[in-house]
């Protein structure tokens, strides 16, 4: 959600202040971010991403907490607090649930297919084209999820 929220407010000219998050999540996934420095990585890549998108630094924070009879659910709780035009002071506010293996099936499909593409072509290390399938992609200082996209869609164009 950020990398595709914070390139609006930056392309919109609406400063962000502050971006909250909080995020509770069973299964595996919570378990392993129950760890606190599995957490504090993850917190730290979240956090950081949207100064990258905008430019500038802003108050951030992420917690997340397992929840252990929330199996494969997740919930996240968001306050984006930004300032628009002559200075006012707006808030966005949401909360979004999703089942995490029906978000990331997908994704981890395409992925395998992208790369078995690029490997039968001969590419090796790391693939670039492949950033937006990543909180932090190797490789690539771009974390704006559209201009990542835009670097799959123009490498699917030179392949044809």
């Amino acid at each position: 959600m950020k990398t595709a929220l914070a390139p609006m407010f930056a392309d919109r000219n609406l400063k962000l202040l502050s971006w909250v998050g909080h995020n509770i999540l069973g299964n595996r996934d919570g378990l392993v971010l129950s760890d606190p420095r599995n957490k504090a990585s993850k917190v730290h890549s979240k956090d950081q991403v949207i100064a990258r998108i905008v430019g500038y630094p802003l108050q951030t924070h992420t917690s997340i907490e397992y929840i252990e009879s929330l199996d494969d659910l997740k919930t996240a709780w968001d306050h984006v607090h930004f300032q628009g035009f002559l200075g006012v002071r707006m808030t966005l506010q949401f909360t979004w649930q999703g089942c995490d293996s029906a978000l990331a099936a997908p994704l981890v499909i395409d992925l395998a297919r992208l790369a078995l593409f690029s490997q039968r072509r001969g590419e090796t290390g790391v693939l670039k084209h492949l950033a937006c399938f990543f909180k932090s992609p190797m490789g690539v200082e771009e974390h704006d999820f559209f201009r990542q996209f835009a670097m799959l869609e123009d490498y699917v164009r030179r392949c044809r």
